[in-house]
């Protein structure tokens, strides 16, 4: 197994790798962090369960793509939108793949941008936003297209000026897509499914639970043997 431990405050990291059983750990804190991952494989890792990659700092700018089966990505990520929006893009190509991440998990987070394009069936991606943090102006967005996904997002957060939105785009024929989205406690919560291609046999669960205003909007075809459940109270 290859170990690549990188640690590091306010420059430029770029690592890329092509190998199979790669693991990487981050831990970083500082502002104006540009990093680029690039792993082609299988069976890779960004953090794992019991080391997990941990990106703070105001000003972020990661991009981290994954080529291959069975890879994952797990952390945390902490953007304190001091000087600027804080972005983060996952590109997960191949089957089998997997995305973990807390957002806010530890500390406030605010203004942060979340986008996901995933490519190939047998996926699980899952986001836990503002557990346990005030979270403000968080965005996730997730691009499917392959079949047998899996997508959970839960947000909970106290800051009542603020938005919090979820855009999940599935623009091929993707069937058997199960998505939950949970947006509690205090702001303005969205959501947005756009379902261009045949989303069969398919499960859509949304909730959303606070006194401020709140948005779904789906737009879904060809979605034959598919649940749409939506629930939403002050």
């Amino acid at each position: 197994m290859k170990k690549f431990i990188l640690a590091f405050i306010m420059f430029f990291i770029m690592t890329s790798a092509s190998l199979a059983d790669s693991n990487v750990y981050i831990t970083q804190s500082g502002a104006a962090l540009d990093l680029d991952i690039t792993i082609d494989g299988n069976a890779n890792a960004v953090g794992a369960s019991n080391d997990r990659t941990l990106l703070t700092g105001a000003n972020l700018d990661v991009d981290i793509d994954l080529i291959g089966a069975t890879n994952t990505i797990t952390g945390d990520f902490i953007g304190t939108g001091e000087s600027g929006s804080d972005d983060l893009k996952i590109n997960q190509t191949g089957s089998t793949n997997t995305t973990a991440l807390n957002v806010g998990s530890s500390a406030s987070t605010d203004d942060v941008s979340i986008i996901e394009n995933r490519v190939g069936s047998s996926g699980v991606t899952s986001y836990i936003i503002g557990s346990t943090a005030t979270v403000q102006d968080v965005s996730v967005t997730v691009d499917v297209v392959g079949d047998d996904i899996d997508i959970a997002l839960t947000e909970n957060s106290s800051s009542s000026g603020s938005d919090k939105t979820t855009d999940i785009d599935i623009a091929t024929d993707s069937d058997d897509v199960d998505i939950i989205v949970t947006h509690t406690g205090a702001g303005a919560h969205k959501t947005k499914l756009l379902c261009t291609g045949a989303c069969g046999t398919s499960d859509f669960t949304f909730s959303q639970t606070g006194a401020n205003s709140t948005d779904v909007d789906l737009v879904v075809t060809n979605a034959a043997g598919s649940d749409v459940d939506i629930t939403i109270t002050d």
